[in-house]
């Protein structure tokens, strides 16, 4: 019931070929896989850098991934800017933000946020629970309705909106992808 079997690899396929990305990983719940995401691809040393309004399972996936969290004020280019300037510039670094923040309903300033990341070398992951099957013109979410599909780092969609079913997936580069699916203790366990 919890391994991988051949159904869940042919779906993989599938929403990597949607989403328009090398590889996906599912995941149990959009819960478990925001838990997976961060838990595994940040760490001690590394700055988790997050809009305040962001959904609790990124918050409690960033105090499982150990990663210092600086909360900027929402949708505030402004004071993302702020936050991204004061890091260090050898740590690693990951902006995470609602594609469409559930509980406000409006748009993450995707436009904004991507030439900030660049200018900082930071990565973007987006949760896109709300975004996927609303927004673009295909559904693909955020990143599509915005015109920056290859500008994000990884994409998170639930399956219990639109896709209308139980689950999580995570899509992104292939060693990535491949990176969280051997170590996500959330996957895994």
């Amino acid at each position: 019931l919890t391994g991988t079997i051949d159904l869940h690899e042919k779906l993989e396929e599938r929403l990597a070929k949607f989403l328009k990305r090398e590889a996906a990983l599912t995941f149990s719940t959009g819960y478990q896989t925001n838990l997976g995401i961060i838990s595994t691809i940040a760490g001690k040393g590394d700055d988790i850098v997050i809009d305040r309004m962001v959904h609790a399972s990124i918050i409690d996936a960033c105090r499982l991934s150990f990663a210092t969290v600086h909360k900027y004020r929402h949708n505030s280019m402004k004071d993302l800017e702020r936050l991204l300037a004061s890091l260090d510039p050898r740590a690693g670094k990951l902006i995470v933000v609602d594609g469409v923040f559930g509980m406000e309903g409006d748009i993450a300033d995707l436009p904004g946020i991507v030439p900030l990341a660049r200018k900082y070398g930071a990565r973007i992951l987006v949760d896109d629970a709300h975004g996927i099957g609303v927004l673009g013109a295909t559904g693909r979410g955020t990143p599509e309705h915005f015109g920056l599909e290859p500008e994000i780092d990884l994409v998170m969609g639930t399956f219990s909106k639109t896709f209308a079913s139980i689950g999580g997936v995570v899509a992104g580069a292939k060693t990535v992808i491949s990176y969280i699916k051997h170590h996500a203790r959330p996957l895994l366990f």
